[in-house]
C-alpha cells in the first residue's frame, strides 16, 4: 500500500492548516484597537453601532437619529471621547510612532457627520 496522501486530501489538509494558523500582525493590530474602543460603544450603546479602522483614521458608526436626540452636551462629549478614545488605541497598538489621527462620524450610508483630527 502507498503511504502518500492523495493529492486532493492532501491540499484538504493544507487549507484546514492555513485556517488555523495566526492571525496577521495587521488583524492583531485591527483586533487590539477595536477592544480599546469597545468602552465607547458601551457606554452609548443606542449611538455608537460600531468601528472601522484605515491606518491613522477610525471612522465610528452611529445610528444618526439616536446621535441628533442627544442635547448638545452629550453629543459634545461623545465627539471629544471617541477622538481621546481613539488616541488612546492608537498609541497603544502603535508605541513610538508619531502621525495625524483622525476620528470620523458616519451614518449607516457612509456620510461623515463629524470628523476631527489630533496628532501624536
Amino acid at each position: 500500500m502507498d503511504s502518500k496522501l492523495p493529492p486532493l486530501l492532501a491540499a484538504a489538509l493544507f487549507a484546514l492548516g492555513a485556517c488555523a494558523s495566526q492571525p496577521s500582525p495587521s488583524q492583531q493590530v485591527h483586533a487590539t484597537e477595536r477592544a480599546a474602543m469597545a468602552p465607547l460603544k458601551a457606554h452609548y450603546p443606542d449611538v455608537v453601532m460600531g468601528f472601522d479602522f484605515h491606518g491613522t483614521t477610525v471612522n465610528v458608526s452611529v445610528d444618526s437619529n439616536q446621535l441628533y436626540q442627544m442635547d448638545d452636551d452629550k453629543e459634545a462629549a461623545l465627539k471629544a471621547e471617541a477622538l481621546r478614545t481613539w488616541r488612546t488605541a492608537w498609541l497603544d497598538a502603535h508605541p513610538h510612532q508619531h502621525g495625524t489621527l483622525t476620528m470620523r462620524i458616519i451614518d449607516f450610508r457612509a456620510v461623515e457627520q463629524f470628523h476631527s483630527q489630533t496628532k501624536v
